[in-house]
């Protein structure tokens, strides 16, 4: 069964895909969503969405871990943005929320 771990900053979503077979974890890719910050937040929000749903049916994740950096400050606003996509995201595709 393959997850997916994320964590969630201001600028940038970083992200672990592992495969879990017999006990044994497996990393089958890390790697680093930048968010552009030239884009406006509902276009930072489709462009997340768009790659979170590419990545979901490429790896044919199955249960998902989301972790929001702590210090966000002023931020707060666009970060809970992000969180609701990235749910939205794996809810529409099935995929289980572990938090």
């Amino acid at each position: 069964m393959n997850f997916i771990n994320i964590n969630i900053f201001i600028d940038r979503i970083e992200f672990y895909i592992f495969n879990v077979e017999n006990n044994e974890k497996r990393v089958i890719m890390s790697d680093t969503i930048v968010i552009p910050k030239s884009f406006q937040i509902g276009d930072k929000l489709n462009y997340l969405r768009k790659f979170l749903i590419m990545l979901v049916q490429k790896y044919n994740i199955k249960k998902s871990n989301i972790v929001i950096e702590d210090a966000i400050g002023i931020d707060i606003i666009d970060i809970v943005k992000v969180e609701g996509i990235v749910e939205e995201v794996f809810s529409n595709c099935g995929v289980i929320i572990c938090k």
